[in-house]
């Protein structure tokens, strides 16, 4: 397997952006899928390098997609760069608000979209996928997509999405999320935190930080090493807090309509596309930041029905892990890759429910 950057711009050695091609020739035959990975809060896309390298991986080597060619991208959210010294990275001046990084992460998938039908001539189907505040944001990238197409905007086939331990709603009810929105409600609390990590960082040389890092956070070199970039960079930890603290105040009550749920067409079609009888959810069975009750709530209200008379096939698969899987999973290599093999098997359920709504 290859590795390569979907956009022409694009390194696949910049921590801020990764990407997976088909090693083979393009092949007219075969359907391109684009899966589009947001992260979750430190929105550093390092952590899922393995996550993401295993799904490919499995994607590409599986005799039920043998026709398809799938290409994986995601990138760090925005104010997570690591040095102010690549000029490719844009610091922002200030940190970015959960609005605006949902605006950021739909530029750059179009961006892919548009870039994809230069290179090859077609448009590839697209698969979201995302983590934790990451869902959140793939959930309001669904509903910018409908109304661009009500709107005669630009038009591509999203096909499905996969949403991992999302925190989609009342985030500030969770365990972590009543601690949090109390800490962070002290006035200039990211700032000077920020401030903070940079000064006790700068006094210790950066491979003594880089261990200590290591034997705090226990994480592997994967995961310890954009860790430490992380507190020494310009933005970071400012950046994280500050969107913590925006998802507290906005991640709230349910707030999306019947047409992303699934409830407005029953027979599980779509004159749009069919987005909304491919979502599945995989939640956590004891996550620190995800309440129970407002978990149950939602699936209870929103959930697909996969026994009796009603099966409601138009409504999103809702998963509850059993296993005692963390939500912090993309920072071991078992965890990762134990998730990348269930995604593995819901993506291919997304292409067979698509090309079965479409045929």
């Amino acid at each position: 397997m290859s590795i390569a950057p979907l956009l022409r711009d694009s390194s696949v050695e910049r921590p801020d952006k990764i990407c997976y091609e088909p090693s083979a020739e393009p092949d007219p035959e075969a359907q391109e899928y684009l899966i589009y990975f947001i992260t979750g809060n430190p929105g550093l896309i390092s952590y899922y390098q393995p996550f993401l390298s295993r799904l490919h991986r499995l994607l590409t080597s599986s005799s039920s997609t043998e026709a398809a060619r799938f290409h994986i991208c995601g990138h760090s959210l925005k104010g997570f760069e690591f040095s102010k010294d690549d000029e490719n990275a844009k610091l922002p001046k200030r940190p970015l608000s959960l609005a605006e990084q949902i605006v950021f992460q739909e530029d750059l998938l179009y961006k892919h979209i548009r870039s994809h039908r230069k290179r090859t001539g077609n448009t590839p189907k697209v698969i979201l996928m995302g983590h934790s505040v990451g869902a959140y944001i793939l959930l309001e990238l669904i509903r910018n997509h409908g109304d661009k197409i009500d709107e005669g905007e630009e038009d591509f086939d999203l096909i499905g999405g996969v949403l991992l331990f999302p925190t989609i709603t009342h985030i500030a009810k969770s365990p972590l999320g009543m601690i949090a929105s109390k800490i962070l409600s002290i006035p200039y609390f990211p700032v000077l935190m920020g401030i903070l990590a940079k000064s006790l960082s700068s006094l210790l040389p950066t491979n003594l930080f880089h261990q200590l890092v290591k034997l705090v956070t226990k994480f592997p070199e994967y995961a310890a090493q954009p860790t430490t970039a992380f507190i020494k960079s310009p933005m970071g930890v400012r950046q994280a807090l500050h969107l913590a603290k925006d998802e507290m105040d906005t991640i709230t009550e349910d707030k999306w309509d019947t047409e992303i749920w699934g409830a407005a067409t029953a027979e599980g079609t779509n004159n749009r596309d069919t987005i909304n009888s491919n979502l599945t959810m995989y939640w956590g069975q004891k996550d620190k930041w995800v309440a129970d009750h407002t978990r149950d709530a939602l699936i209870k209200a929103r959930g697909r029905r996969t026994y009796g008379p009603e099966m409601e096939p138009w409504k999103p698969v809702m998963l509850r892990d059993e296993e005692g899987m963390p939500h912090d999973f993309c920072t071991t290599y078992e965890n990762s890759n134990k998730v990348a093999e269930k995604v593995k098997i819901w993506v291919d359920d997304i292409i067979r429910n698509h090309k079965r709504a479409i045929s």
